[in-house]
This record gives structure tokens, C-alpha cells and sequence, in this order.
């Protein structure tokens, strides 16, 4: 009997095995993780689709610009050498962390979110109030000697209670370069000690982490914003900003045609610099936006692509979100 199974399998496997090493072969092409970052290209997202209120019926002319970053494999490394506009960086982090990086762009949407609804709020002196605060570990610097890990929420720093970014550097500033500072945090609904050595940075006392403060807001008229799972980081923020304004003011900037854009924003209202510009540019005119608004620090390199492919679309230097409001409330 068992000579019988085995002499079938054998005829199935040699009658089978080419179609059998195809599939292993696809299995890996597709699955064989590669340190590469691959974009190819960008898109944009109407903004009507994310923010809400209970007043408005205003239907957004505002869009944030995304850029398509894939994991980088076998696959999409030999497509991104076939395919134009598919690009591939290599990630020179050997300790690159794929799912932590996603991690620390939900803090960094949350925190985005945050500010864009404070600016648009104050912008319009409409009535928003913060109720709570919570300070986040959001990155841990290669010279940090520290038992801190991202996601971590500082509740005190030797045993002096941190409300916000600025009261944690304060604290640091009290403090000697070796010193070591006993940290609680909440992680996971549990609450521990941990430590961390004060190290010089750039001049300035740090324990050799990125910070952010991120706030309970409670707004009137109440806003929800609600982004999908798959999306993160902090590069929508100005464009956030512009929607809220929109949709609490019963609006629309820029005599209602398609403004898109990005940019990060803090939260005196000044617009950062982001990664990826000219995949997002090529994105807003790909999807026939009229406008592009881009950081400062990225406007020479727009201008330059929109030079050297033709784009014809209008571009704006987005200094600050109060400048931004007033040259598109005067088109």
C-alpha cells in the first residue's frame, strides 16, 4: 500500500515539478524582501473625503498629494528599472524597521491633525479649546543611550510631571551631559520607569529622541477628521489646515478651483519641508489640479521639475499658513 502512494506522488512530482518551480520562483520574486525604497509616482486625495462637520455642506476644492511607496523586492526592483518614473532608493539603515516607520507616521498624522485644526481654528477666530495632552517618543537617535522606545507617552521626567515637548527640553536643561534621567511613560495601558543618559547634540542638552505633543481639541463647530488605515505622516498638513478652514468658514479658496499641495505644519503656523515633492507635483498635474502649494525649503526643486517637464500648472511658495490663506482668498 505504501509502495503504491509513494509511486503516485513520484508521477504526480515529475509530471508536475516545472509548473511546481514556477510558482516557487513567483513566490519569491514577489515576497524576497529587498533594502530599497521604490516610488512610482503620486497621486491625490480630495480632502472632502476626510473632514466633516456638523454645520457645513461646503464641498472641498482642496486636495493633499501623496507619493506611491512600495516595499522594495525582487519585483519591484527589476520594474523600477523597466518602468519610467519608478524609482528605487536604497535604505542605508541596516536596523530599518519597515512596520516601526509606519508606527511613527501615525504619531506624526496625529500630531498633524492636531495642528492644522489649532491654525484653522485661530485663523478664523473660531472657538477651539485644548482639553489634553499627551507628549509621544516619535524617534530614538543612533547616539541615545536609552531604554525609550517609539510610541512611548512621557508622563514624567524625574519625577516632575511633562505636559508638553517644550516642559520635557526644560527639564533636560536643568540637567548635566552624563546625567541619567528616570522617565515614566505609558505604553500598551501600563506604566513603567525607564532611563535615559543626557548627551550633547548640536550644542544642546537632549536625551537623543524625538518628542512630539499631540492634543485633545475640543472645536465649535465640531470637526472629525478620519483618515484610512494605510495612511500616515505628517507631509497633508498644511492642506489639512486649508480644508478645515474651508469647511468652518462655509467656503472656498482660490475662487473654487483645484488647489493641491503639501507641506507640513507646526503649530505657529509655519510650513516644513517634505520628502518625495516631485512625485506628489507630478501627481496634482497628472490629476489636473490648478494650483500646487510646496514648502519654501521645496520650492526650488518644484520649480525646476515644472520647468523641465512642461507642467502647466500654477506653483506657490507656502511660507506660512497665514500667508497661504490670504494670497488664495484674494484669487
Amino acid at each position: 500500500m505504501i509502495n503504491k502512494i509513494y509511486a503516485k506522488a513520484k508521477k504526480i512530482i515529475k509530471e508536475n515539478y516545472k509548473f511546481a518551480l514556477i510558482l516557487i520562483a513567483v513566490y519569491i520574486i514577489f515576497t524576497f524582501p529587498l533594502p530599497y525604497y521604490v516610488y512610482n509616482g503620486g497621486g491625490t486625495i480630495n480632502l472632502d473625503d476626510r473632514i466633516s462637520t456638523d454645520n457645513s455642506n461646503t464641498k472641498l476644492n482642496v486636495n493633499m498629494c501623496y507619493v506611491n511607496q512600495l516595499k522594495g523586492n525582487v519585483a519591484t526592483y527589476i520594474f523600477s528599472h523597466i518602468i519610467p518614473h519608478w524609482d528605487i532608493e536604497k535604505i542605508e539603515d541596516e536596523d530599518y524597521d519597515f512596520e516601526s516607520e509606519l508606527y511613527l507616521n501615525k504619531i506624526m498624522l496625529e500630531e498633524s491633525i492636531n495642528n492644522a485644526t489649532i491654525n484653522a481654528f485661530k485663523v478664523s477666530n473660531k472657538d477651539y479649546k485644548i482639553t489634553g495632552e499627551k507628549v509621544l517618543v516619535s524617534y530614538i537617535f543612533d547616539e541615545a543611550n536609552t531604554t525609550l522606545e517609539v510610541g512611548d507617552q512621557i508622563l514624567k521626567a524625574n519625577n516632575k510631571i511633562v505636559h508638553n515637548a517644550d516642559e520635557y527640553r526644560n527639564i533636560l536643561d536643568e540637567l548635566n551631559v552624563g546625567d541619567e534621567v528616570k522617565i515614566e511613560v505609558m505604553k500598551d495601558e501600563k506604566s513603567e520607569t525607564k532611563e535615559a543618559e543626557i548627551i550633547e547634540m548640536e550644542g544642546k542638552k537632549v536625551t537623543g529622541i524625538g518628542v512630539v505633543t499631540n492634543y485633545n481639541i475640543k472645536t465649535s463647530p465640531k470637526i472629525d477628521i478620519n483618515f484610512k488605515e494605510n495612511e500616515s505622516g505628517p507631509s497633508g498638513g498644511l492642506m489639512l489646515a486649508l480644508g478645515i478652514y474651508e469647511k468652518i468658514n462655509n467656503t472656498s479658496l482660490y475662487d473654487g478651483k483645484k488647489i493641491c499641495g503639501t507641506g507640513t505644519i507646526d503649530i505657529d503656523g509655519n510650513i516644513g519641508e517634505i520628502g518625495g515633492v516631485k512625485y506628489k507635483l507630478r501627481g496634482a498635474v497628472t490629476n489636473k489640479c490648478d494650483i500646487f502649494l510646496a514648502p519654501t525649503d521645496n520650492f526650488k526643486e518644484v520649480k525646476e521639475e515644472k520647468k523641465k517637464n512642461k507642467y502647466d500648472i500654477e506653483i506657490y511658495e507656502a511660507k506660512t499658513y497665514e500667508d497661504t490663506i490670504k494670497f488664495l482668498s484674494t484669487k
